[in-house]
């Protein structure tokens, strides 16, 4: 076995933990304010005199603790200069809370207050309305119809606005009065079509909405946009001041993009598919000349912005950014589009370009990275952190559904405690309707560090990559993401490589259904399910959905059910899963750990299982996070070694 020497897998994972890889962001044009949320605080900063170019400058910074870590994903509203709305997921629903924020000077602090505390199984929060202090609340009841209700943020009173027929998805406000509200509403098929709600009339009807017409009564509601009748669509940007909207429908066979002014003209204008990755980008915002919008475009691992023209439909190429990952919300701020941005080796920070002057940047915080990952004391300015995290090529590997794009992770520089192992990773993502993007990973870091190059790779029905490629995975799962996987642990063992497995989720199931036809040297597995037959009875119903597509209505079809195909993995295998998991419960864990501990010549040293106590399908914490690195780091190290004894004492001299 590989002896790990002195390096400090503790101080690793405690500092990968400790990095910032949350999304969850709020933007604030109206304030000049940035919010987003770090384990379990609500951070912000004001960024008015850097607009005003008032140097030097000093940022006004802030912070709500909570006791416990958030859960993700959580929606933040910046409502006034002392006061931030927090719309958090709890295991039963949602929980509405409001933060007062004391302005101390430089830097601040504030309390939180719940305001109602739901039991739903979807809510849906309205865009604000400028200025107001109040927003609407649109809650899922589980008899499937809609309660609207009115959050008086500053007061923390929760009113009743209206009641709708049906499940409510998203939604935007027609003008800025407040009396004309489309929304995303789902018939009686689950699919969406596009209604108007005039908060002007009473709502309350009992009827869901037909395919054949409006619901009643009459004048409540009309119906604005539907394409087909099988179709989802949506309404995703409106501008009251030109009466324009943005809309978005799967008629095409994947999410186009159209544009109309509904008090104009009736008709809808599409803005053509894209040449490369998906044939279409998220509407993300609508620029103030009244006809440019901005598409958050995905391409392979890559994601874009990129500006459309309603008026002649063309879409320019990617604006200048770093490589990396764009993510939500995306908002106008005067000539700055305001953003998160991630890099693989750049934690998730606030970023903008100026629309102007075509210029990046990242807002001026002040960030460090734990000390323990940078390989120095004390903790170091991001500048000489950024010498410790790694950055990744693209690549592309070939599949029977197209090109796979990947990124390739290096070890990092230095000499791990497996540089030179001649051990590999390939990752897979779970989803499997999701994609590896160019964000960071602390996995992947933690590879780096242990001296182990990494390929993430999007396997056949990663998106990305155009609807084609996401559909080649439907009715093909078990089958054609294994050959794809398959073959590039083939092109590694070629090179000498021992392949190590990690996935996650969906991943997870396809990592150990590959070691099961290719010899790895481990597979590290985080929340799989152990076949297509028990999760249709065990899984989630989104998750039961999503099963029918991928197994055509073949269940038992061969690669589907690692309960009999794991007797030929002979990789060593961690498996962990979160108790409180209600996607894919942790007793398919369980059951595939004992599996493969019933297989000739395995015991318990060759499968380890790790319960995650009180966790879901993700994990949430600090703790949590760097129990789980530790678990990864102590697995892979203790992984048996190829190399010779005289390899072994070659690296240890640095040679």
């Amino acid at each position: 076995m590989t002896d790990p020497g002195p390096f400090d897998v503790d101080a690793l994972a405690a500092g990968l933990a400790a990095l910032p890889d949350r999304r969850d962001f709020a933007f604030s044009a109206e304030i000049g304010r940035v919010a987003w949320v770090d384990e379990a605080a609500v951070e912000w900063v004001d960024d008015d005199a850097r607009e005003l170019h008032r140097p030097p400058w000093t940022p006004r910074i802030g912070q709500v603790t909570f006791p416990e870590p958030l859960p993700a994903p959580v929606q933040l509203e910046i409502v006034a200069a002392d006061l931030i709305g927090l719309c958090r997921p709890t295991a039963a629903g949602l929980e509405v809370v409001a933060l007062d924020l004391d302005d101390d000077g430089a830097a601040g602090t504030g309390s939180a207050r719940t305001i109602a505390d739901l039991a739903t199984p979807q809510t849906c929060l309205f865009p604000r309305l400028p200025g107001a202090e109040s927003q609407l609340l649109a809650v899922v009841g589980f008899d499937d119809t809609t309660t609207v209700w009115r959050i008086g943020w500053r007061d923390g009173t929760m009113t009743e606005a209206g009641r709708l027929p049906a499940p409510v998805n998203g939604g935007v406000w027609l003008d800025e009065t407040g009396d004309r509200l489309a929304v995303n509403l789902e018939g009686e098929s689950g699919r969406s079509s596009v209604y108007v709600v005039d908060f002007g009339a009473a709502l309350g009807s009992s009827r869901r909405p037909g395919r054949g017409g409006t619901p009643d009564p009459p004048g409540t509601f009309s119906r604005l946009f539907e394409a087909s009748p099988d179709s989802e669509d949506r309404i995703l940007l409106s501008d009251p001041s030109t009466g324009r909207v943005v809309v978005t429908t799967d008629a095409f066979g994947y999410p186009a993009v159209g544009v109309a002014q509904p008090g104009v003209a009736p008709d809808i204008r599409f803005i053509p598919a894209l040449d490369e990755g998906d044939e279409a980008g998220e509407p993300c915002a609508l620029l103030p000349d009244g006809r440019t919008v901005v598409l958050r475009h995905e391409h392979g691992v890559e994601t874009h912005l990129r500006l459309a023209d309603t008026e002649t439909l063309q879409v320019a190429g990617p604006i200048p950014l770093p490589a990396g990952d764009v993510g939500t919300p995306v908002v106008l701020d005067g000539r700055r589009l305001r953003f998160p941005f991630s890099a693989p080796d750049e934690p998730w920070r606030p970023a903008s370009f100026d629309l102007r002057t075509g210029s990046f940047a990242f807002d001026p915080l002040t960030l460090a990275v734990p000390a323990a990952v940078v390989g120095v004391t004390p903790a170091v300015p991001r500048a000489t952190a950024d010498q410790a995290l790694v950055a990744a090529r693209v690549a592309s590997f070939p599949s029977g559904a197209g090109p796979m794009p990947a990124l390739v992770y290096p070890p990092a520089p230095g000499d791990g405690p497996l540089s030179g192992s001649g051990l590999a990773v390939v990752a897979l993502h779970g989803g499997p309707i999701a994609r590896f993007d160019t964000g960071l990973v602390p996995e992947f870091q933690l590879f780096a560090r242990l001296g182990l190059p990494t390929v993430a790779l999007n396997y056949p029905g990663s998106t990305g990559s155009g609807h084609e490629y996401m559909r080649s995975l439907f009715g093909q799962a078990g089958s054609i993401d294994v050959e794809a996987v398959a073959s590039v642990v083939d092109g590694l063992a070629a090179e000498g490589r021992r392949v190590v497995l990690y996935g996650e989720s969906y991943g997870a199931f396809l990592a150990l259904s590959v070691a099961a036809v290719r010899p790895c040297a481990g597979v590290i597995a985080f929340a799989p399910f152990a076949s297509f037959e028990s999760l249709s009875r065990s899984g989630s119903p989104e998750v039961r959905e999503l099963l029918n597509l991928l197994d055509g209505g073949k269940r038992s079809g061969s690669g589907r059910n690692l309960l009999t195909a794991c007797r030929t993995i002979r990789g060593k295998v961690l498996i962990s899963h979160g108790t409180a998991d209600i996607r894919i419960p942790a007793a398919e864990s369980r059951a595939l750990a004992q599996a493969l501990r019933n297989r000739d010549g395995a015991g318990e040293h060759d499968v380890r299982f790790v319960a995650m106590d009180r966790q879901g399908h993700d994990l949430s914490g600090r703790p949590v996070l760097e129990r789980w690195y530790r678990e990864i780091a102590t697995f892979v190290v203790t992984l048996p070694d190829s190399r010779t004894p005289a390899q072994r004492v070659h690296q240890q001299q640095g040679r």
